[in-house]
């Protein structure tokens, strides 16, 4: 897919698909719910102070479920305890504190986590990239493992999966595309590589280490002589810690122009996560990819 607007031509849903607003006490926020590029796909269940909810939803013509809590900490633990009862599709974060609803979601008892870490993917469309690029992990995991960066390309490559693209080609990112024995990061890029290529070869195409140039231009590939399946056309680029991907991710949509669309993924369902600086086609971009994440039918 090339365009947010493409994903959003081509979807389609036999059923409505069920969004829980944690904390759904500001006008941002529903409104983001009820914009009309997603609006008729979804069925929200809006969480959080009853008479704060009712107020914005009437002033403004909408139509959703309430479920009334008083306090943070009881909006979490109600929209992660739907989840569970299997009345939400997937989550979405709004005003509340990001450690309190993430406790709710990693409780050991209660919560939902499924794959044992969550990841942050962001999927961006760059106007001077010919097609979504998803880029992870710039927002939560700050230095993964090797095993780690394991999970974080799985759960990139289910998004791919979920959107459309059915073998991803994913780049481990470095400075260089050659094995440094100082930069363990490079040096880890070139096992994840092999491993997966022995494990799972049907589930991407996979290359590292390689610098960012070489993974996203055909040209630069071409000048230096590099052939590899990944090279000027990857769909995943992954980077081996969160400061390296969250320069890159800003730096794509400060100063590439480029549209983005944030998602936790490794709980049983997606979790739109978006911070309240976010633009709100940001917002509504993010509850698209979880609807393609979530779809029931």
């Amino acid at each position: 897919m090339q365009k947010f607007d493409a994903l959003l031509a081509n979807f389609s849903s036999k059923e409505k698909i069920r969004i829980g607003v944690v904390c759904a006490n500001d006008e941002v926020t529903i409104q983001s719910v009820f914009h009309e590029k997603v609006r008729d796909y979804l069925e929200p269940v809006l969480i959080g102070d009853e008479a704060k909810i009712l107020e914005i939803v009437t002033q403004n013509a909408f139509s959703a479920r309430i479920v009334a809590a008083e306090t943070e900490e009881k909006c979490a633990a109600i929209g992660v305890e739907m989840v569970r009862a299997g009345e939400i599709d997937f989550l979405m974060k709004g005003h509340l504190q990001t450690r309190t609803f993430l406790r709710a979601v990693v409780d050991r008892e209660k919560g939902i986590a499924a794959s044992g870490l969550l990841s942050h993917v962001a999927l961006n469309e760059i106007p001077a990239y010919h097609k979504l690029l998803l880029t992870t992990d710039g927002g939560m995991v700050t230095a993964p493992s090797k095993e780690e960066k394991k999970t974080l390309i799985a759960h990139g490559i289910e998004v791919m999966n979920k959107i459309g693209v059915a073998k991803p080609k994913v780049g481990l990112l470095a400075a260089a595309e050659t094995v440094n024995p100082k930069i363990s990061s490079s040096v880890e890029a070139e096992e994840i590589m092999r491993e997966i290529q022995s494990e799972a070869p049907e589930s991407c195409w996979i290359d590292g280490p390689i610098s960012l140039d070489l993974a996203l231009s055909k040209e630069v590939a071409a000048i230096k002589h590099y052939e590899s399946s990944v090279a000027g056309d990857a769909d995943i680029v992954v980077g081996p810690d969160i400061t390296t991907m969250n320069v890159l991710g800003k730096s794509l949509t400060v100063l590439a122009g480029a549209k983005m669309a944030g998602l936790i993924m490794g709980a049983s369902v997606p979790i739109v996560m978006v911070s309240r600086g976010s633009t709100e086609e940001e917002k509504v971009y993010s509850i698209l990819v979880a609807m393609y994440c979530s779809k029931r039918g």
